[in-house]
């Protein structure tokens, strides 16, 4: 019996998903049906909603909101790029003498501004909350602010009600998950700071449970619309059942950290195997380093997962806490996925304090590259919560406080090694020419699992991308950076000499495919300047290459140029004199004032005999460069 009212009439509960109307990025229908699944958040609360009430969910990103329909109390799932247009629901709903509750990521890491606009916010996992919530509101005696005291259990978790959820208007609303937290500590992210910094994860058998029963719901539909429909229109449901485009062909595990224990993981797979259904998840990209749960996955069903790579910039991972990821291991782990036919979509990073303009295409060749099916770019979005918010903060980088454009498409922060204009540019460029034709024919033209629906993706991505971001452009610098991206073979051996900065047990003899220079040219933060790393075996060989490409640097960017010597392994005598070589160094110094740093300190051996007639050419830079 409704407490306030006094009579058994249910009330009835709205909870809304936020997306602004005129979002420029917002997807079509055909877009959303082939690229986007739903979020959990609201069929969860609605699962912990008393069953006295009548639930009504609304995506707005699916269909518009009604203000004026009947309800009795309105619940918002607020995430941070999504704010302001929750906010402008909010005071809708509120001017009607609807009361509104807020909750969700945003109004946990920014109470103060949320209240508002509401009147009740749900800080943290709101399951435990939830009914408390409902019955103060039934009592007439809602609070303000209900915290999260510990992080929900997962045993006997009520499945989320994905009934609610608009039908045909996603790629699957058979969504579910397994685990949640996640014990890596990125410094972007805020699933740690949210969901904790350990996982927790369900019983296997409720999550069986709950995907059969799905599955059975979902097939039920797809025949109750076949036999109402006309012969042409089952024949077509039966088309896409075929080719796997039929909403409900792949399931969406959408934990943050899929495969976060191994033992779950096998226990959960192989119990997966009976269902015969086709599913995806997000996962670590070094799932790739065990040949035998990859293998476990595949037979379980697994065409698909979203891997965060992030970077192919070692730097930048160490920068992020992301140094579980190891770039020189990406290529192998890539291979290991399409080896058993899984799709691998890398989440992919743009602005860490390492990346200069080069990051933009090398990233997108590295991808093609490897056939990459899918690849979604972002921007990186000092979120609030997150430790990068914490650093951006205290060093006054961050100068966009517009919460809609914290969606990971719009730069709101100040990057270290290029305009906040460079950037934004770089991530639209990236964006076009992953999905040019070209681009996707490489990366798909070898793929003979699920060619039809990954064809799609690629098309859906490529219009939504077409019609929704710029071109963009990138500066004639960042060509100049790629130019001094290399990778020579070092073929004279003779007369090594160890770089007397590192220790002796680093400097080991190397097999012959493993002599190489490594060149890796970036712009430096501190000053202008290019700053040039080497690594690997100098010979007199690739020191030649190197001053060629050190020339041609100098007459396009007219920028000072630095070469580091601290972390090459070795070098021969006949390096360095090509290094010193007066008429070689002649055609760089009318563009650009060259420097070598830690060269006589490095490899002060391999230098005697040798006339140092420029002194500035060993001029060190501050401690700190």
């Amino acid at each position: 019996m409704d407490r306030q009212s006094g009579h058994d009439t249910p009330r009835t509960l709205l909870l809304l998903d936020p997306y602004p109307r005129n979002n420029p990025y917002s997807m079509t229908a055909s877009e959303r049906r082939s690229i986007w699944f739903p979020k959990l958040s609201l069929p969860s609360i609605a699962a912990y909603t008393p069953p006295t009430w009548d639930v009504r969910l609304v995506d707005e990103a699916v269909q518009a909101i009604d203000f004026d329909q009947p309800c009795d109390l309105v619940g918002i799932s607020v995430m941070t790029c999504y704010a302001p247009r929750a906010y402008e629901i909010a005071t809708e709903f509120r001017k009607r003498g609807k009361p509104v509750v807020l909750g969700g990521v945003h109004p946990t890491y920014c109470p103060e501004e949320a209240l508002q606009y509401c009147d009740t916010i749900v800080c943290g996992e709101a399951e435990d909350l939830w009914p408390r919530v409902v019955g103060d509101f039934e009592a007439g005696a809602m609070k303000r602010i209900y915290r999260m005291e510990q992080f929900p259990p997962l045993e006997h978790y009520r499945a989320p009600r994905v009934q609610l959820l608009s039908p045909d208007s996603y790629m699957t609303r058979h969504c579910t998950f397994t685990t949640r937290g996640c014990h890596f500590d990125c410094e972007f992210c805020s699933v740690s700071p949210f969901n904790g910094k350990t996982t927790r994860r369900r019983p296997v058998p409720e999550v069986i449970e709950e995907m059969q029963r799905v599955k059975e719901w979902i097939r039920a539909e797809v025949v109750e619309r076949m036999a109402h429909g006309s012969l042409m229109e089952a024949m077509a449901i039966c088309a896409k059942i075929r080719v796997g485009l039929e909403e409900g062909s792949i399931v969406a595990f959408v934990d943050d950290l899929h495969n976060s224990h191994r033992a779950y993981c096998r226990e959960l797979w192989q119990a997966m195997k009976p269902l015969n259904i086709k599913w995806g998840c997000q996962s670590t990209l070094f799932l790739g380093d065990d040949r035998e749960m990859v293998k476990l996955a595949a037979d379980s069903g697994c065409v698909s997962v979203f891997v965060g790579m992030e970077s192919i910039s070692e730097h930048s991972l160490d920068e992020t806490n992301k140094g579980f990821n190891q770039v020189r291991k990406f290529e192998d782990q890539i291979k290991m996925f399409h080896d058993h036919g899984i799709m691998v979509n890398p989440g992919v990073v743009f602005g860490f304090d390492n990346d200069d303009e080069s990051v933009f295409e090398s990233t997108l060749n590295f991808l093609i590259r490897n056939r990459v099916e899918l690849a979604y770019f972002n921007v990186l979005t000092p979120l609030p919560g997150t430790a990068l918010h914490e650093r951006y903060t205290r060093e006054n980088r961050i100068f966009d406080h517009d919460w809609a454009k914290y969606d990971g498409k719009h730069v709101v922060f100040r990057p270290k090694r290029m305009t906040p204009d460079q950037l934004q540019e770089g991530f639209f460029w990236a964006n076009h020419h992953f999905y040019a034709w070209s681009s996707i024919w490489e990366r798909l033209r070898h793929t003979s699992q699920r060619l039809v629906p990954r064809l799609e993706m690629n098309y859906e991505f490529r219009k939504h991308i077409k019609r929704t971001c710029p071109r963009g452009t990138l500066s004639p610098l960042a060509t100049v950076l790629k130019g001094l991206q290399a990778t020579l073979p070092t073929l004279d051996t003779s007369r090594l000499v160890p770089n007397a900065l590192l220790s002796i047990q680093q400097v080991v003899p190397l097999r012959p495919q493993e002599l190489f220079l490594a060149i890796k040219g970036r712009r430096h933060d501190a000053f202008v300047a290019l700053f040039i790393d080497l690594e690997g075996t100098l010979d007199h060989l690739n020191a030649r290459e190197l001053l060629d490409r050190i020339k041609d640097a100098a007459q396009q960017a007219k920028m000072d140029i630095v070469v580091n010597f601290e972390h090459l392994l070795q070098a021969t005598p006949r390096a360095m004199q090509i290094l010193l070589d007066q008429d070689l160094l002649g055609a760089v110094t009318p563009h650009a004032k060259l420097r070598y740093r830690k060269l006589k300190d490095a490899f002060h051996d391999a230098l005697e005999g040798i006339t140092l007639s420029n002194p500035e050419l060993f001029e060190e830079l501050p401690q700190d460069a």
